[in-house]
């Protein structure tokens, strides 16, 4: 049980540098897409890793079609 806590804390605190790499590279080449950081996205990317990661930034991408 105490592993599971912390393998789902690494990967929120991961997907947290992961939305924030992202956010900084989008905004430097001009695209228009931008994840929150918020409790449902580091919940997403808590539970299900880096598909959980691939999952928020679909629904971004495809929020601006």
């Amino acid at each position: 049980m105490k592993d599971m806590i912390l393998n789902f804390f690494l990967r929120v605190v991961f997907g947290v540098l992961g939305i924030y790499v992202c956010n900084t590279l989008f905004s430097s080449l001009g695209v228009g897409i931008y994840l929150g950081i918020n409790l449902l996205n580091l919940l997403t990317v808590g539970t299900l890793g880096i598909s959980g990661f691939g999952l928020v930034l679909a629904v971004a991408a495809f929020s601006i079609l």
